[in-house]
């Protein structure tokens, strides 16, 4: 069935299609080059197209101004082309506007959205759809469900009126593509009043395997306890450290808390630029400095700037031909993984070497 639409000739002006093409550029291309040194971490044509919509791969190079909708009118009326509208864009347009409106006016309308104060946080765990390979590496996954989780939960704290109902778009022309947009500009306009924080670990992990034995275990956590009667003034560490330590020994007791093993790490922005993730979570417990030296307290850890996992003892060999400065180096070489029962097991990997200094 040919999709419902209406099609009407204003004039016979038509021009020729053999001067009328511009060049072209890729969406991606595009997105890329202004967004340098930034990972892109989806696009909307990444993911399937819509029954009766195939979403647009390439854009006009040079257009006649950055806002698409007023680009595309203008090239059809000063080229005199066949243009070509959905409600979608018409809709988009003016919901832009509606969340530029509240934005520049936050303060003004704060009242008719919310109750609270500042801005209060969203945290949704999207674990089950969202992932990342690595540090600083693209997220991958079902984001327009992330992005349709956050929208929902978003509307949820909004009182007084259903603002995704008044901004979402839905017309029958409406594709995957569309929506998603209308859900992220729902978010836009809200962003004065909330933060949004997506956690892509919160399922933690989901199985361990502590060796040795209980005592083995328990007389851990008592050397240290004892560090505490060295008089080296540990206690700054030791409080982050005991607890954790204690999560430990009852976990091998088979009192799981599923919420510790979930918050291993979780990442919120660390320094005057807001752009270096710091873990916040237990695993900066391990750690009484960072690789510079300086020392940690509750707020947690850089990735970037946790301690090597080798120490270095130099020492000197002296033999009849020469004297050799020499180094020790010891810790850990690093973390493997082996395929045990169809399961993936990671493990930490503990060694030592002797080399020239």
């Amino acid at each position: 069935m040919e999709p419902a639409q209406s099609t009407q000739i204003i004039s016979a002006s038509l021009m020729s299609t053999e001067e009328a093409l511009l060049e072209h550029i890729e969406i991606k291309t595009l997105v890329q080059s202004t967004r340098q040194f930034k990972n892109i971490h989806t696009y909307s044509i990444d993911f399937p197209k819509d029954v009766n919509s195939s979403p647009a791969t390439t854009i006009i190079a040079k257009p006649a101004t950055a806002h698409g909708l007023a680009s595309a009118i203008i090239q059809a009326y000063s080229r005199h082309q066949h243009l070509c509208l959905s409600p979608d864009d018409i809709w988009l347009t003016i919901a832009q506007g509606v969340s530029r409106h509240i934005n520049y006016n936050a303060k003004r309308f704060r009242h008719y959205f919310v109750k609270h104060k500042g801005k209060e946080e969203i945290t949704l765990d999207v674990s089950d759809i969202l992932m990342t390979p690595g540090y600083d590496t693209p997220i991958t996954g079902n984001w327009p469900e992330a992005i349709a989780r956050l929208a929902n939960e978003t509307d949820n704290r909004i009182q007084k009126v259903d603002l995704k109902k008044i901004i979402e778009c839905d017309f029958s022309t409406s594709d995957f593509t569309s929506i998603v947009t209308s859900r992220i500009i729902l978010l836009d306009a809200m962003k004065e009043y909330f933060v949004y924080r997506l956690t892509v670990f919160g399922c933690g992990i989901p199985k361990v395997t502590l060796k040795g034995t209980l005592n083995d275990w328990l007389n851990l956590q008592q050397k240290v306890t004892n560090l505490r009667s060295l008089g080296l003034d540990l206690d700054f560490w030791l409080d982050r450290l005991e607890p954790v330590i204690a999560q430990f020994v009852a976990t091998y007791k088979g009192e799981v808390s599923e919420s510790f093993w979930s918050v291993v790490r979780s990442e919120t922005p660390y320094g005057s630029g807001m752009l270096t993730p710091s873990w916040d979570g237990w695993i900066s417990a391990f750690f009484p400095y960072d690789k510079k030296g300086v020392r940690l307290s509750m707020k947690g850890i850089v990735p970037d700037q946790i301690p090597d996992g080798l120490l270095h003892v130099p020492f000197i060999v002296e033999s009849p031909f020469q004297s050799r400065n020499c180094q020790m180096s010891a810790g850990f070489l690093g973390a493997r993984q082996d395929l045990i029962e169809n399961e993936v097991v990671v493990s930490p990997v503990i060694g030592w070497y002797v080399s020239d200094a």
